[in-house]
């Protein structure tokens, strides 16, 4: 996966998935609910309870913040700041117009909200199967950001997913891939290999088979093998004729 300068980072990404699993567990979301919500989150303040919007990364109290965002979600507007307050000193009696938020005010402040805010439907958004509907859905319909960026919030939220859910078995017989060496994809600025898939009704892992990738990470200018001939059992045919000598399949020893 291309990682820009807004997408997940070594550094951040122990902390989104802990987040998606925790909101997964305690909220009862699907993985791509949980991925989702985490990915809007990381996008706006890496899990920083005390951030305060702008450049760079500067932290303090709501009263610090003035007119700029503040916390998970970066509120600007000065009623849910308000009412950001009211929760964390009615429920921690703790003013964080004089101290800094910290994570158990953001998230309790989120659960609450979650459940009563105006406009966003959290039945429908904690049953959710689609990762990019899910991602548009939470930034739009409960953050409400005025630039919402939503392809980097999306791309945030399926390397969240590809993280924390569950990986499908595999099939029994082992199959190796012919490579339709015709049908090629040059990565742009943006693609990543879950995109390449559903552009090109391939699986992930067959991706990064046929081209050999031991993980997720592509490259701007990077050329790739995007098509398949039928695939080929990794299996020697038996033959019917007692001295006949089958040889291997030369696709064999290919990956």
């Amino acid at each position: 996966m291309i990682r820009l300068k807004h997408l997940l980072t070594e550094a951040t990404i122990d902390t989104a998935i802990y987040w998606a699993k925790t909101f997964q567990a305690d909220l009862g979301l699907t993985p791509e609910a949980a991925s989702a919500m985490a990915a809007n989150i990381q996008h706006e303040s890496e899990f920083l309870p005390h951030r305060i919007q702008g450049s760079g990364v500067k932290t303090g109290t709501l009263s610090d913040s003035g007119d700029l965002g503040y916390s998970w979600a970066q509120w600007t507007y000065p009623a849910r700041k308000q009412a950001y307050r009211d929760h964390v000193l009615n429920k921690f009696k703790v003013d964080i117009k004089k101290k800094p938020a910290t994570n158990m005010h953001a998230y309790s402040f989120l659960k609450n909200e979650i459940n009563n805010h105006p406009g966003f439907d959290f039945d429908v958004f904690k049953k959710s199967k689609d990762i990019n509907a899910a991602t548009e859905d939470f930034v739009t319909n409960y953050e409400q950001a005025g630039k919402p960026m939503l392809k980097q919030r999306q791309a945030i939220a399926r390397e969240i997913l590809n993280k924390i859910k569950p990986k499908s078995k595999q099939t029994a017989v082992k199959q190796t891939t012919n490579i339709n060496k015709s049908v090629t994809h040059i990565v742009k600025s943006g693609d990543t290999l879950s995109e390449l898939a559903e552009k090109y009704k391939i699986t992930i892992q067959q991706l990064k088979q046929i081209n050999g990738l031991t993980s997720d990470n592509i490259k701007i200018g990077q050329k790739l093998y995007v098509q398949l001939t039928k695939p080929v059992p990794n299996k020697k045919p038996v033959s019917t004729t007692p001295k006949q000598t089958i040889k291997d399949n030369p696709w064999d020893d290919m990956f």
